[in-house]
């Protein structure tokens, strides 16, 4: 890139008697900007930077820059830059795809450059800019921001030079300039026009980042970083607009994504508590409305998981193991334990969507009353003598421990297993409060004997397995036989039972 054509700079601050008696006869002429030389204070060497690439990006999606005799230049190959858009706030706001919106960066890019010492000339189509600040008698003296420009410039694209500033240019915060092979994901962003944006999730070795729409952010707690373009920034660019926009945003990206390596990392982080603890362990959001539709094929954003079950499924089983469900309710713990399975808390935010792909206790517990359902009762007279005389002594246990609130009946039943990972040894319908023995548990009368207690207490409690309601009724029911069988009231059933 040459050095800038012009040699000589005009002084940083500049008196309107300087600018007519020096300046406009050389075919300068002069744009007010607007704002003083104290405002943005906070504004230093990289918001400078930041917001004349991003100028650069909207231009033309790419930028070069580097470093000559006079300093570090930027540059894209886009159209130009109009005199008119040097004022504070450009003539119509940019499109909501733009990365900058607001007509106001570039110009207070120049105003922070130029209080820091460094002279800011800009070669755009046609015309060249110095950016000073004016002074002007207003009670006592005020620097306002001004520009001077003339027809020159070059032909094509825009150039800033900021001269005598040699330091960081900045290049590993804007994603642009990070490597493809940086990228670990990406997933279609709501943004489709004019160019189709996609999220990305990246590995790099300076630490874990949040880029917005290309542009660095903020830095993040998280084995990623990440580039996002579905959420407004706020009109400074300090952070989004709306912090949930942000998280909704990563979630989009997350359900478009299919390595498993990559989902078993995810799930380590949004387990709770996590495995992996992040920033995505507690903010990151999957809510299916919140995320919407992907505009170009009309899918939800939940749809992606579902589509990939069999993807995320895996990674579920090797993060959280075999036989184990997502917790949607602590209330079906112990039936959940009680049908060989372990229930696994997660984020709240990502619950509704992971569902789509992984089974849930809910699932689990309807799936085995379903399978309940089809027990077939078996009557006395197909029973062998020692079932029968079991059968009895069940029957007797539950007529004297429940003589307030009855059982309506008590049968040998063949009934299928509540799950894929138990047996069933009895059951107790809560519609028509009878209880069901399985026949294999009546060939035993400890069987039998264990198996009505734990049915009885089902009763008493209105509580579901392992819950301890019904595990204080079962100790109670326990108690109770051991009192009537001291009391001699089974003897006449006991005479038949096979131990």
């Amino acid at each position: 890139m040459p050095a800038s054509r012009t040699a000589i700079a005009p002084p940083q601050i500049m008196s309107m008697e300087e600018f007519r008696s020096r300046w406009q006869p050389e075919g300068w002429q002069l744009i007010i900007i607007g704002p003083t030389s104290t405002w943005r204070q906070e504004w230093g060497e990289w918001e400078a930077i930041r917001d004349i690439v991003q100028n650069a990006l909207d231009e033309a999606e790419s930028y070069r820059w580097g470093y000559d005799s006079q300093g570090l230049w930027i540059a894209d190959k886009g159209r130009g830059v109009a005199v008119a858009d040097f004022l504070l706030g450009s003539p119509k706001l940019k499109s909501d795809w733009a990365r900058g919106r607001y007509g106001e960066g570039m110009k207070i890019a120049a105003l922070a450059l130029i209080r820091k010492g460094y002279p800011v000339h800009v070669e755009t189509v046609g015309r060249g800019l110095w950016i000073i600040f004016l002074e002007q008698e207003a009670d006592g003296k005020v620097q306002t921001l001004a520009a001077l420009w003339r027809n020159d410039g070059t032909s094509v694209g825009t150039r800033f030079h900021i001269v005598g500033y040699t330091g960081n240019a900045f290049a590993d915060r804007f994603a642009v300039n990070l490597p493809r092979s940086a990228v670990v994901a990406e997933g279609p962003s709501r943004l489709a026009h004019p160019f189709r944006r996609f999220n990305q999730l990246f590995q790099t070795d300076f630490g874990s980042r949040i880029y917005a729409r290309d542009i660095f952010m903020r830095n993040l707690k998280s084995p990623y970083s990440y580039n996002l373009w579905g959420f407004d920034m706020a009109p400074d660019r300090h952070g989004p607009k709306s912090e949930p926009d942000m998280w909704v945003d990563m979630g989009r990206l997350w359900c478009c994504i299919t390595k498993v390596e990559l989902l078993e990392v995810f799930i380590k982080m949004v387990r709770q508590p996590p495995v992996l603890e992040t920033e995505e362990s507690y903010n990151l959001s999957m809510d299916p409305w919140a995320m919407g539709d992907e505009p170009v094929t009309q899918n939800r954003y939940a749809d992606f998981v579902e589509e990939n079950a069999s993807v995320w499924r895996e990674a579920w089983r090797n993060v959280c193991g075999e036989g184990t469900v997502i917790r949607t309710d602590d209330r079906w713990d112990g039936t959940v334990r009680h049908l060989g399975y372990t229930p696994i808390s997660i984020n709240y935010y990502v619950k509704d969507t992971l569902t789509r792909a992984i089974p849930t206790d809910a699932e689990l517990v309807k799936a085995s009353q379903e399978r309940l359902r089809e027990a077939e009762v078996i009557p006395d007279d197909r029973l062998n003598r020692v079932q029968r005389a079991h059968l009895k002594l069940a029957r007797a246990i539950v007529n004297t421990l429940c003589r307030v609130r009855t059982v309506s009946a008590v049968h040998a039943a063949i009934i299928p297993p509540a799950s894929d990972r138990v047996r069933t040894a009895g059951m107790y319908s809560r519609t028509t409060q009878e209880i069901f023995i399985a026949s294999d548990q009546l060939e035993r009368a400890k069987a039998t004997v264990d198996t009505v207690i734990h049915e009885i207490a089902h009763h008493t409690s209105g509580a579901e397995d392992l819950e301890q309601a019904h595990s204080t009724a079962m100790t109670q029911v326990a108690a109770r036989v051991v009192e009537s069988t001291a009391s001699r009231q089974f003897d006449e059933f006991l005479k038949e039972a096979l131990w």
